[in-house]
């Protein structure tokens, strides 16, 4: 059995190091260090889950979920948001935009992350036994994406656009 891809983002080089060579142990994981790559590289990477940092710049990791929900096959691609911002606010916030999971920084001891990953991976999998894949591999069924999908509207407009985002101006709430 072919372990499962994670796209794992944070522009954090240090928490991206220490991460990667933790989930290495059981799932292959590419990183990158912002979200622009990551999405610049999303169609070859093909991830199994997104694992994405909150606090970056200049495209947060909620502006980076709401771009790859936009793009053809990855509506239903399990993410977790990795944040520092945990108040019930924040994270319900996170849950609207089209993560499925939040885990919170610092990770202290693993096993929440491992726990949570293998809970969307199994997820998936049992959508994919009952037919409910993509050509692509991906979950084409919506259970994962209906939260996101009231915010963006069924086609995803006006989220490209953040893809594009200029430091220079107010940052979206």
């Amino acid at each position: 059995m072919t372990a499962a891809r994670i796209l794992l983002v944070d522009d954090n080089e240090d928490n991206l190091e220490v991460l990667a060579v933790m989930l290495r142990e059981s799932y292959e994981v590419v990183t990158y260090a912002c979200a622009q790559e990551a999405l610049a590289a999303l169609e070859a990477a093909k991830p199994d889950l997104l694992l994405l940092d909150i606090g970056m710049a200049p495209i947060d990791g909620l502006q980076c979920v709401k771009a790859i929900r936009a793009m053809p096959g990855y509506r239903s691609t399990p993410a977790i948001a990795l944040t520092a911002y945990a108040h019930d606010a924040e994270r319900k916030a996170f849950l609207a935009a089209g993560f499925q999971a939040v885990v919170t920084k610092p990770i202290i001891d693993h096993r929440e992350l491992f726990a949570t990953i293998s809970a969307l991976l199994t997820s998936v999998a049992a959508l994919s036994q009952n037919g409910s894949t993509g050509s692509a591999g991906h979950s084409s069924n919506d259970q994962f994406s209906t939260s996101h999908r009231a915010l963006t509207g069924p086609t995803g407009e006006g989220i490209l656009p953040l893809c594009g985002y200029d430091p220079g101006t107010p940052r979206p709430a």
